[in-house]
């Protein structure tokens, strides 16, 4: 990573590489909300730590790249965007797909609106979801 990237988005690399449920929640405001952009919006601190333990569980070795991100802000707060690769292999159940055993590389961003204490408020991650699929062997 280069000097350049926001401290937020290396915060949130290190918490996810590391698997730590505690640090990745560290990084969200109580009352944050998180949508993939082709999912469903998980609101609160609780449907955000179930989804974050179930990509954890689902990938024991999921991990992510920060290639770019920028960070603005304001009195409100600020807006973060974080560029990221994600690699892993599911080996576990995640939405109903059983894992594959067969390695994901994907690119995706992460937009998200920051609360007055610089924590993550209203997230929306864009993620090639076919991709994951197509790479697990799960559509063509």
């Amino acid at each position: 990573m280069t000097d350049r990237l926001d401290p937020l988005a290396s915060g949130w690399a290190e918490a996810w590489n590391a698997h730590d449920l505690d640090a990745v929640m560290a990084l969200y405001a109580p009352d944050a909300t998180h949508r993939m952009s082709s999912g469903p919006l998980r609101r609160g601190s609780d449907e955000i730590a179930a989804m974050v333990r179930r990509s954890l569980d689902a990938f024991p070795d999921l991990s992510f790249t920060v290639r770019d991100a920028f960070a603005t802000s304001d009195v409100g707060g600020g807006r973060v965007v974080i560029e990221y690769t994600m690699r892993g292999t599911q080996s576990g159940v995640i939405n109903g797909r059983a894992g594959s055993a067969r390695p994901i590389e994907v690119d995706g961003a992460l937009v998200a609106t920051l609360d007055g204490s610089g924590r993550l408020l209203v997230v929306v991650d864009y993620i090639d979801h076919h991709a994951i699929r197509r790479q697990q062997g799960s559509a063509p």
